[in-house]
């Protein structure tokens, strides 16, 4: 099949999970043979070049990155990629061509088009922008594209102070994207593709675009709601945004049985329209299973606690949505327990600043160490000395990172207020609320390396059921009811 993919974000560019999991599927997709063209609202025209080169099923379209319809008409084969190869060197040196600031007629539509070429800047008079507001992404995306192609001689300073589609406001990207996912369909690449796979709220305005110009099924793939992330009182917008989106796709892939249940409580869709689909975790298993079990049949299984300060970590947005206070609560108890623990907190959010004042208030603030945001890698090399990870989400759809850490022979502990807790056998589970029995769990842990072991032992063969191909096989099955649906109509 050939997938027209809206996204939001892709690696290396990461903000969230929601990268991790587009990348996750993108690879299964492709790795089962199918094509995809992958929408984004920016993404560097050199990174995208050589994902290209690394997945020739795979093309990439963003404001610094044309469409390349070549890639999904012809087969995919050794010659195709050279020649893919070529082409792309070419349109490099094509980009490089000019000088910054040169004087350009925005009103001139012959000028519009040479410099957007692999737009059809007229798209942006279906957005839902005032005519002011179209002029002004119109001459940002000129002015930005001039600079794109200067680039080889402009200097660095120059990209920092300019405009790009990555430093606008979230609704002018949501913008982009919709006119970039039109932009595809038009034309000569009409019937190109087989089916639209969305991606969260941030792609509905493309999504209701298309729907007006295209026959093309649409499957909206719900990673999170604003009602995870906020509750009841959430951003309006994005909730009635999300309940115009839900109700107008012709099918929705939810991450867990917990979301399922979200859009059919808190925003009237028929259970009958969604399909459930787990994530996987991206996480290579760096031993087989019998040097696992070499490796667990020679360490210690006494009862005693573990001598040095154990690592307890939590890792995510520190959001009301992650449940920060509840694990700072739970590591107050568990001093009180077990003094000889740590506790480690990877990732940044709103709340940030709580949560320090919080610890402080408790008087644990020197046992917690605080990262910040930190890249892929680095959250790897942070999350593989601890002893405990902790989950304490106060309503997580999915939450992939239990399985990264899983993955890393991390015992977890996690709420059942999240999706992965509903289809995980070898893991501890809390009520998010219930921070006296974390601080439990979190010690008996410690004080058991028995217990730790056999969960290290077993979640270790259970993370082996999690595959990106796994989940990306559901998808097409997705693909296909949605397909019926529209033969049915």
């Amino acid at each position: 099949m050939k997938i027209l993919m809206i996204g939001w974000e892709f690696p290396p560019l990461i903000s969230g999970g929601l990268a991790t999991a587009t990348e996750g599927l993108v690879s299964g997709l492709t790795k089962i043979g199918h094509q995809i063209a992958l929408v984004l609202p920016h993404f560097p025209h050199e990174t995208a070049e050589k994902i290209e080169e690394l997945n020739p099923h795979l093309t990439i379209v963003s404001p610094e990155h044309p469409f390349q319809p070549q890639r999904l008409t012809r087969p995919i084969d050794n010659t195709f990629v050279s020649e893919s190869l070529q082409k792309s060197h070419a349109l490099s040196a094509v980009l490089s061509a000019g000088r910054a600031g040169a004087s350009v007629d925005i009103s001139d539509p012959n000028t519009i088009s040479k410099l957007l070429s692999h737009y059809d800047t007229a798209n942006i008079e279906s957005l839902s922008l005032s005519t002011e507001e179209k002029q002004t992404l119109r001459s940002r995306l000129i002015e930005y594209q001039i600079l794109v192609r200067s680039r080889a001689g402009a200097l660095h300073s120059e990209f920092q102070e300019s405009w790009t589609p990555m430093r606008s406001d979230v609704s002018e990207q949501t913008e982009i994207l919709s006119f970039l996912a039109n932009d595809v369909v038009r034309g000569p690449h009409a019937n190109l593709f087989d089916v639209v796979h969305a991606h969260d709220w941030m792609s509905l305005k493309a999504l209701a675009q298309l729907k007006k110009t295209s026959t093309l099924p649409v499957v909206l793939h719900v990673h999170s709601t604003e009602f995870d992330r906020a509750g009841q009182h959430g951003n309006q917008k994005i909730q009635s945004l999300e309940r115009m989106g839900f109700h107008l796709a012709d099918r929705l892939v939810a991450v867990s049985n917990l979301t399922r249940r979200v859009l059919m409580d808190h925003y009237g869709v028929s259970g009958e329209k969604i399909d459930v689909v787990y994530n996987a975790s991206n996480l290579a298993h760096g031993k087989n299973n019998n040097e696992l079990e070499s490796s667990f049949t020679h360490q210690t299984t006494s009862n005693e606690e573990k001598p040095h300060e154990a690592l307890i970590s939590f890792v995510g947005r520190v959001t009301y949505q992650k449940g920060p206070a509840y694990f700072v609560q739970a590591a107050h108890r568990a001093l009180q327990l077990q003094p000889n623990l740590r506790f480690q907190v990877i990732g940044t959010g709103d709340l940030l600043p709580s949560m320090r004042q919080l610890a402080w208030e408790l008087g644990v603030l020197e046992k917690f160490t605080f990262h910040g945001f930190q890249s892929a890698k680095k959250v790897e090399t942070l999350l593989a000395d601890s002893d405990v990870f902790v989950m304490p989400s106060v309503s997580e759809p999915f939450g992939i990172v239990a399985l990264e850490a899983m993955a890393q022979r991390i015992p977890i502990i996690i709420s059942k207020q999240s999706g992965v807790a509903e289809c995980l056998m070898h893991a501890l589970k809390v009520d998010f609320w219930d921070t006296e029995l974390m601080a439990d769990r979190i010690v008996g842990l410690v004080r058991r390396p028995k217990l730790r072991h056999e969960l290290q032992r077993h979640g270790a063969r259970e993370i082996d059921r999690f595959t990106w191909e796994t989940s990306a096989r559901r998808c097409v099955d997705v693909y296909q009811k949605s397909s019926h649906r529209l033969h049915r109509a």
